[in-house]
């Protein structure tokens, strides 16, 4: 079970640090079009092999503000998804159904004159 959290605080660590890069990226990418003045590069978090994993449970709260309003733009209700599905059930159903008799008339109309 250790095994399994350090390998998960590991994952965190990493995916910290792919965010943290992107970020400066993007900080990089403003500063070449002069949308922003480009701050001095930070050098990446350099992981102990077999040592402690960093501390990363503390995430900052805008950009956790900011995935959830992001990911809040573009939640459905369960309801309508549901219907979704239902709808689209039904469409592969009908099809499928139509498909069949197409077959079974095409194959009736070749025997059905020898």
């Amino acid at each position: 079970m250790a095994d399994r959290l350090q390998e998960l605080l590991h994952q965190k660590a990493l995916l910290n640090e792919q965010a943290a890069w992107l970020e400066r990226e993007i900080i990089a990418e403003q500063a070449r079009i002069g949308a922003f003045p480009e701050p001095a590069p930070k050098a990446p978090a350099e992981l102990p092999p077999d040592g402690p994993l960093p501390d990363v449970s503390m995430t900052p709260p805008a950009v956790d503000a900011n995935a959830n309003a992001i990911l809040e733009q573009y939640r459905s209700s369960p309801r309508s998804l549901q219907q979704e599905v239902r709808r689209g059930c039904f469409l592969y159903f009908f099809g499928a159904l139509a498909l069949l008799g197409l077959v079974v008339a095409v194959i009736y109309l070749t025997h059905h004159g020898k």
